[in-house]
């Protein structure tokens, strides 16, 4: 019985795909309005299913560059690892010494570079070949014999190199081969909170699509479904058979959304932003989230088909949706904003980006919280309309309507307002986030001095012989520093140079030799305390921390600053030049670097002076785009949902306005009306909306720890970008109301 059942379920869901696909031009515009609407939605679920292979596919590079450094026997390979920062940019690499023929050669590359010879990535070679690398060139004078390949690079836009040096020496440098286990550091918390609320953000107008598409081009529905109650079908299986209909558009939203992937997948490596970046063979989604978005997005269409046509009454005569207006209770409504704002509170403060984030009370507060504004809705929207009396008579024609179905409207703005609520959101979060790093990056922009770390092999002599003859150099101080263990536990690092060169790293006031500086760290507490032991690791002496002041003052480094006379007993174990440059020297820390190209491999620089503001600007500026973009392909579909309300509502309407156009009422009083009847839900949807995406914004960045910011700007446009889509909306239904109130409307049968 019950397979009979489901036979009989399938044959009606064939015919209503088959009335879908066999009907007039209006059946194929609501088949393509579905399709289009639907496959958006598809395409985002499987970008957003691709994102596990995305990191797993870079994790595996990693770890398949990964040096092994245990072995037996002497090492076949010598490597030193390197990094150069440039401008705004970070050039990683690695300086390589063949010790056998058969070296293991690391992934990407086919062969090992010889002595003057480098392999680059093509985003390097991009940047060495033009005009911005001009000042980079220098620390690169090998010759460039090939590309590095997928294999060795994490995303396109990765700075890469493998060079080859003779000059490289045995020591804490031997590789044994390539590929050493690493564990996945998984995707950032703070992008992970960003996916969360934007993919809950662009899915939920589909669902609500999904919902109203089904009333599109009703009128010659309804005959089909009025002419299949005539010949016997029962009411059930007439839903069935009209669920069909939406069952095809969904068929025809996979089609089209596995057409945008595969269409958009190709230019995903032309992503501006490095982290953002991947290789279009690596996009390419789960086989079992696939699966789940096949199966999912039919059964959801169908369900959400029969949903909508649940208090829908099928005769042979015709459809009747007219029903007795029910008053709506408001306590069960605020149960999801409720649980959602605990659940979130109660996450505060534990959510870093160095801890792996509790997902299952953050994902579900963000989304109780979202889909609270669309069950909220109805009850609010009948509330304000019925405490609403007077006005002009468009809006009491509007108001009226409202009274009789205010739910309806309220559904379908609902989505609107879940893509205002989720875009308001993520602009805080990006705002906050670009706030912080651009405070960060005018901080440091102060800080004019290039540290430079030689290796304790390095020529100590010839690095600041170099350093001082370097273009823009206008002084150059050496600082000599030691680490080690608290014995009442932390690590505390010691700089032991003139007062000369200590004032440079911090605000100290009457510096004198003799004495000893803590600086406060990030915990409001000094470095270290006077008779504080310190144990250095590697020759286990201790050391007792003299008599110390407190400084406070931005851009102090942290850690023990201590004079000549007052580290005596101290044994340094590595030396750091400050170079003093002069601001009116552009790319003087560039000039710098250069001076020291010969020693590659042999020091780390540093420049904090940086002012890397510009490229902050440029990278959320590129995110800001991009979410704008998501958000008004979304808004467009929460759109496409409301014209096709107002359409229906025409049409259901069109004998009441002939008989009011008629009897004297005005074209535009109607057209008017029509305006506030769209106006008012979007306009009690927008307060609701900005409320909660405001509210939800506060509460994801506490919970991530960050400080709380308000893009106005982005906020006030995308509410532009709503109200002009509800005039938009009500201008593509004026052709509708002109025929509806024509002479032909007063015709009955």
């Amino acid at each position: 019985m019950k397979r009979q059942r489901l036979v009989c379920a399938a044959s009606d869901l064939a015919l209503g795909v088959r009335l879908a696909v066999g009907g007039s031009r209006k059946s194929w515009a609501r088949l393509a309005l579905q399709g289009v609407g639907i496959g958006l939605g598809v395409a985002l679920l499987l970008f957003a299913a691709s994102l596990p292979n995305v990191i797993d596919a870079r994790d595996d590079r990693e770890s398949a560059r990964s040096m092994a450094t245990k072995g037996n026997g002497p090492a076949p390979l010598l490597v030193e690892e390197q990094g150069h920062a440039y401008r705004s940019d970070y050039v990683r690499g690695l300086y390589l010494k063949a010790r056998t023929p058969d070296a293991p050669v690391p992934p990407g590359i086919d062969r090992l570079p010889g002595d003057g010879e480098i392999f680059v990535s093509p985003a390097l070679g991009r940047l060495l070949e033009s005009p911005a690398g001009e000042l980079l060139r220098p620390r690169f004078p090998q010759k460039v014999v090939g590309t590095i390949g997928q294999a060795g690079l994490q995303n396109p836009n990765e700075f890469q190199y493998y060079a080859g040096d003779s000059s490289i020496k045995e020591g804490e440098n031997a590789v044994y081969g390539w590929g050493a286990v690493q564990h996945s550091r998984g995707i950032n918390s703070l992008l992970w909170l960003l996916s969360v609320v934007g993919l809950v953000v662009l899915l939920f107008p589909v669902l609500v699509f999904v919902g109203v598409a089904t009333r599109l081009a009703a009128a010659q529905r309804d005959r089909r479904l009025a002419a299949l109650r005539l010949v016997g079908a029962a009411a059930s299986r007439v839903r069935l058979i009209a669920s069909g209909e939406s069952l095809a558009g969904a068929l025809a939203g996979l089609v089209v959304g596995f057409g945008i992937f595969f269409a958009v997948r190709p230019f995903v490596d032309r992503i501006p932003i490095s982290e953002l970046s991947a290789f279009p063979s690596d996009v390419m989604p789960t086989p079992a989230l696939t699966l789940t978005v096949i199966v999912a997005v039919p059964v959801l269409a169908v369900f959400t088909s029969l949903l909508a046509m649940r208090r829908t009454i099928i005769e042979p005569l015709g459809v009747v949706r007219d029903q007795k207006p029910v008053r709506r209770r408001v306590w069960w409504r605020l149960v999801p904003v409720v649980a959602g704002a605990a659940l979130l509170l109660s996450q505060v403060g534990k959510l870093t980006p160095t801890e792996k984030p509790n997902q299952v009370p953050v994902v579900l507060g963000i989304v109780l919280l979202m889909l609270g504004i669309p069950v909220l809705l109805p009850w609010l929207v009948e509330r304000v309309v019925f405490l609403m009396k007077g006005g002009t008579p468009a809006l009491q024609l509007a108001v009226r309507r409202l009274q009789l179905d205010s739910g309806t409207a309220a559904r379908v703005v609902g989505g609107v307002a879940v893509v205002l609520a989720g875009t308001v959101t993520l602009q805080m979060m990006l705002a906050g986030v670009e706030q912080e790093v651009q405070g960060n990056e005018k901080r440091q922009a102060a800080f004019n001095y290039l540290s430079v770390k030689p290796r304790q092999s390095a020529d100590l002599n010839g690095i600041a012989a170099s350093l001082e003859k370097a273009r823009g150099v206008t002084g150059l101080h050496r600082i000599e520093q030691a680490w080690g263990e608290l014995d009442r536990g932390g690590y505390a690092v010691i700089n032991i140079a003139p007062c000369t060169a200590l004032t440079k790293q911090a605000s100290i006031p009457n510096c004198t030799d003799g004495k000893a500086y803590a600086a406060r760290e990030s915990t409001g507490l000094p470095a270290a305390q006077s008779g504080d032991v310190v144990t250095f690791q590697e020759s286990g002496e201790k050391w007792t921390v003299p008599p110390v002041e407190v400084i406070d003052g931005p851009g102090n480094i942290p850690g023990l600053l201590v004079t000549p006379a007052a580290a005596r007993g101290l044994v340094p174990l590595n030396v750091e030049f400050l170079a003093e440059l002069d601001p009116a020297v552009p790319d003087a820390a560039e000039h710098a670097r250069n001076a020291m190209a010969s020693y590659s491999w042999q020091l780390h620089t540093y420049f904090g002076g940086q002012d890397d503001t510009n490229e902050a600007e440029r990278v959320f500026g590129v995110i800001r785009r991009a979410l704008l973009a998501g958000s008004l392909l979304t808004l467009l579909v929460a759109a496409a949902s409301l014209l096709v309300v107002a359409l229906e509502q025409v049409r259901e309407r069109r004998r009441p306005l002939a008989v009011m156009a008629a009897s004297g009422v005005p074209r535009g009083t109607l057209a008017r009306s029509l305006l506030w009847q769209n106006a008012l839900p979007l306009a009690i949807s927008t307060v609701v909306s900005l409320a909660t995406g405001i509210g939800l914004g506060v509460l994801v960045m506490r919970v991530f720890g960050a400080e709380v910011a308000y893009d106005w700007a982005g906020i006030g446009l995308i509410t532009g970008i709503v109200v002009g889509l509800t005039f938009a909306v009500t201008a593509l239904t004026l052709p509708s109301l002109r025929r509806a109130t024509g002479a032909l409307g007063l015709r009955t049968e």
